[in-house]
């Protein structure tokens, strides 16, 4: 009796198929948890291509090993012979997933866009200034627009993850300078906070444009005055104002009319204040001769 006919040879266990797709199935399921729950909530952050892929492998293996597991031991139930067919299905399942995740696989844009917001202290826009990216290896600066942002465009995508310099400056407020990862393209909302002193400045001058020296420029109801310099001109510092107060500024000189100017605080410098003042006649003069 001839004992080496292939046909005698043992064939693998049902209970061994079994085991194979019971493995995968608790595989496959694992990875799909990890992928949903780990992977998915890091999607702002764009997940990298290779992990993506490696993620994408271990998946098709798993299921592979589940078909091919239980088409295995439905056939070796039924007494079906597991032929070339049940045992290439479990393979080509994978590569086919395999393949075709390949060309899902999310494409990162090649740059991105990212917003600047800035406010003040009462949470409203500020609607002027300048704000600079310093990122490794460049710069950018933009002017912050009507609704208190600056948008950059065409960001480059591996900026992603690096350390940036913010720096914000605007005509009224303390200049801020916010060292920061970038870990998203978020928009990045920044608060400025108003500076401490408002100045105000001018000149004076008579109706043939000659200055006119040591007139006495004052702030209306306050202790803050000066003198005119020898070119007509004047500077005043104002602590404690803020944008929006109304300030009235007079000037008095014996020799010309009293003049005054009234005035909204909406920068942190009120400049090209200009007096043009009539002289008065000799006989209303404030001087008091001798």
């Amino acid at each position: 009796m001839n004992t080496n006919n292939p046909s005698s040879q043992k064939n693998v266990s049902v209970t061994t198929y079994l085991l194979v797709s019971i493995v995968s199935l608790v595989a496959a399921a694992g990875i799909g948890y990890y992928y949903l729950h780990y992977m998915k909530q890091g999607g702002s952050e764009k997940m990298d291509d290779r992990v993506f892929y490696l993620v994408l492998v271990l998946f098709g293996m798993a299921a592979s090993a589940l078909i091919f597991g239980i088409m295995n031991s439905y056939a070796s139930l039924k007494g079906i012979q597991a032929n070339v067919t049940y045992k290439l299905t479990g393979p080509v399942v994978g590569v086919v997933l395999t393949v075709l995740g390949g060309f899902m696989i999310p494409k990162v844009p090649s740059d991105q866009m990212l917003t600047v917001m800035v406010f003040d202290q009462d949470k409203r826009p500020v609607k002027r200034g300048n704000v600079t990216l310093s990122f490794p290896h460049y710069q950018r600066e933009a002017a912050i627009n009507e609704m208190g942002m600056v948008v950059f465009p065409e960001i480059p995508y591996d900026q992603l993850r690096n350390d940036i310099i913010i720096n914000v400056g605007s005509d009224g407020y303390i200049p801020i300078t916010k060292d920061t990862l970038l870990a998203n393209f978020d928009p990045v909302k920044l608060t400025l906070e108003q500076a401490k002193i408002i100045r105000i400045a001018g000149t004076v001058k008579d109706a043939a444009d000659r200055p006119i020296r040591d007139v006495d420029i004052t702030v209306d109801g306050t202790p803050y005055a000066t003198k005119t310099t020898n070119e007509g001109s004047f500077q005043i510092p104002l602590p404690d104002y803020h944008f929006g107060d109304r300030i009235t500024v007079v000037t008095s000189h014996p020799l010309y009319e009293d003049k005054e100017k009234n005035f909204n605080i909406q920068s942190g410098e009120i400049d090209k204040i200009e007096f043009v003042l009539n002289p008065l006649p000799i006989t209303n003069s404030k001087y008091k001769r001798k």
